[in-house]
């Protein structure tokens, strides 16, 4: 039986909260954790950890198959889903592991660098730790128990990285540790996996006890292997402009583009990060509830479209001023590409809700198929524009969005039942406010532009 509104409503507000405070102190951690170990170890121990990261991040789409995401969908659970899970997750965890031992020779082959394999194995641990906390902490979500697992994520950073990170690197190079210090990265980073592990088996301390049988995975398997193929499909769509800028333009182009996209993909990062990881778990309890969901997502769309559509609006009109501060003169090439990129990134974040309504009601055929559209569409798209450079590739993206925002829309239609005229409604209210935030940063821009105001009044306006 679904919660009652004022209660789930409760708990979701308290998600936001704890999730928003743990991300916030993450962020302060990490920043001082790679200001620290950026004084310890040489630029290349980063380097060849980034490039291990690369190879196993294709694995990690497959290693948990998207159990994680099923335990939390089901409108209900038993101990025999919980045990599967475990069984499962334990058991792809191991197996990815030991495929990435075997394989990591190849990563020579793509990354030039015999240094890597030795890390490529190593990290592939990271696996096994994470089977072995999936289940756990899926419940934790599937309870909404969103406090625990900030303090639990919170707890790990500073034990894993802080403690043993920061501590094996200081000894490496005190001489205690006569190791290279690239491995302190490899043995921060599962220590951190490690005590998420701990911390919340703690918390649930549910069964162990493996389960056999195919009847007891197929429910679980059936939903989380399409989850895993569209986080797969995902990700590759998310990464075919730096793909294909890289193979066509260069690494100078690729650059520009980069710190383009990240100056305003971060802010909107950090804006919608925290409702994002609240809403799959609410969506699913209140699955069946079409009024309910309805509401729900209206209202988390609206939302979310208020706060980026004005932030890009004033984004776009002060792109010149924006590169120039925080990024430098060299930089103003990217001043058109952050423009066109105004209209593609705010669109990507207006749709999360769509997404997630899709997978909290198990609708995920058709996401499947939106993301081979959108594939498709991009990739044509990129073909036609290429000659256009940056601009030409940021202009495929923002056309490609418009596109993928219609097709969630015809998604969300048939699947819980609203209408076109309230989907497109629920945009007004952030279009107004980015008309009134656009205009206004654009009269304070022309005159600071003219010198008719000094410009610290016109940046404090």
């Amino acid at each position: 039986m679904a919660p009652s509104s004022s209660t789930l409503t409760s708990a979701a507000v308290r998600g936001v909260q704890w999730t928003t405070a743990a991300s916030v102190t993450n962020a302060v951690l990490q920043i001082g954790y790679t200001a620290v170990m950026a004084r310890l170890l040489d630029p290349a121990a980063f380097g060849l950890v980034a490039m291990a990261g690369l190879v196993l991040r294709f694995g990690s789409y497959f290693a948990e198959m998207g159990l994680g995401h099923a335990l939390v969908q089901r409108a209900e659970i038993t101990k025999q889903d919980i045990r599967a899970a475990f069984t499962a997750s334990l058991g792809l965890g191991l197996g990815v592991a030991a495929l990435a031992w075997v394989l990591a020779p190849l990563a020579v082959v793509f990354l030039r660098n015999e240094a890597v394999v030795p890390l490529v194995r190593l990290q592939a641990l990271g696996f096994v730790l994470v089977g072995l906390s999936t289940t756990a902490v899926s419940v934790l979500r599937r309870e909404m128990r969103f406090d625990a697992i900030a303090k639990v994520e919170v707890a790990a950073y500073v034990f894993g990285y802080g403690g043993v990170g920061v501590g094996m690197a200081w000894a490496m190079q005190a001489g205690y540790l006569p190791i290279a210090g690239v491995w302190s990265l490899i043995a921060a980073s599962l220590a951190q996996q490690f005590f998420v592990m701990v911390l919340s088996y703690a918390l649930v301390r549910h069964s162990v006890r493996f389960i056999f049988g195919w009847a007891a995975y197929a429910p679980l398997l059936g939903y989380g292997g399409r989850m895993s193929v569209i986080s797969f499909l995902e990700f590759v769509n998310g990464n075919l402009d730096t793909l294909l800028i890289g193979r066509l333009l260069g690494s100078t182009l690729l650059g520009i583009y980069n710190r383009a996209y990240m100056l305003l993909y971060l802010p909107m990062y950090f804006l919608t990060n925290s409702l994002a990881r609240v809403a799959f778990p609410t969506f699913s309890k209140i699955q069946t509830d079409l009024p309910r969901v309805r509401a729900l997502y209206l209202t988390s769309s609206t939302l979310v479209a208020t706060l980026v559509l004005p932030l890009c609006a004033g984004v776009a009109v002060a792109a010149p001023e924006m590169v120039r501060v925080l990024l430098g003169p060299r930089w103003a090439a990217s001043v058109p590409v952050l423009r066109v990129l105004c209209l593609s990134i705010p669109l990507s974040m207006t749709t999360l809700f769509a997404g997630v309504v899709a997978d909290a009601r198990a609708n995920l055929r058709q996401k499947v198929l939106l993301n081979i559209e959108f594939m498709l569409l991009l990739t044509a798209l990129f073909w036609l524009l290429k000659g256009y450079g940056l601009v030409g590739i940021a202009a495929a993206i923002g056309t490609g969005e418009v596109v993928r925002t219609f097709l969630y829309m015809r998604v969300t239609h048939h699947d819980i039942g609203l209408g076109y005229g309230r989907l497109l409604a629920m945009y007004l209210p952030g279009l107004f406010n980015a008309a009134v935030v656009g205009v206004s940063i654009l009269a304070v821009s022309v005159l600071l532009r003219a010198g008719a105001i000094p410009p610290l009044v016109g940046w404090a306006a």
